[in-house]
């Protein structure tokens, strides 16, 4: 019940700022397609830190799930021929290596995993760097989660074999595959 909530929060919060957007008139203000999305990032940050702590795991993690394709939906919302994942830099090594040990450290997967979004928000990756993180997982559903989360970001995609390559079952392989055909070509 709560997750339908969440949904339908995200959904008027969409709903509102596209209507809001829509109306522009010459007596009001225009407003940017950046500003745009930039206002719908603080909105999901504020919805992830006021809000999704409130939830049963169960819905907490369905919500997250929710607020993480929101975000990479945003991404690929073009602002004037720049998108949020051009403005992001590829993480340089050092910061990977921090970034792995500071992953290590978080005792459980959620934790983890939650890291690994914080990341993801501010830095490119490789697929390389994508496959280090999917080994530090322990179980197949949060290194899919991992793959939902990186890909956007991935810079060489043209090496996304290597990524099914990360995983043993076939199962596992299907739904990698499927993350990777459908998101878009650029």
């Amino acid at each position: 019940m709560k997750s339908i909530k969440l949904f339908l929060i995200i959904f008027l919060l969409f709903f509102t700022v596209t209507e809001i957007y829509s109306q522009r008139n010459s007596d009001e203000q225009k407003i940017s397609v950046r500003e745009l999305k930039q206002r719908l990032i603080e909105n999901l940050q504020e919805l992830d830190s006021d809000y999704l702590q409130s939830l049963s795991y169960r819905d907490y993690k369905k919500a997250r799930e929710i607020l993480i394709e929101s975000y990479n939906l945003l991404r690929m919302i073009p602002d004037n021929g720049i998108t949020i994942r051009e403005e992001l830099r590829l993480i340089s090594d050092s910061d990977f290596d921090e970034l792995l040990r500071n992953i290590k450290s978080e005792g459980f997967e959620s934790d983890k995993i939650y890291v690994i979004q914080l990341a993801a928000k501010y830095n490119r990756f490789t697929v390389a760097q994508l496959i280090s993180l999917i080994d530090l997982m322990s179980f197949s559903n949060d290194k899919i989660e991992v793959v939902k989360i990186v890909y956007p970001n991935v810079v060489d995609k043209y090496n996304s074999h290597l990524i099914i390559n990360a995983f043993t079952h076939s199962s596992d392989k299907a739904r990698v595959k499927q993350i990777i055909n459908n998101f878009p070509d650029r």
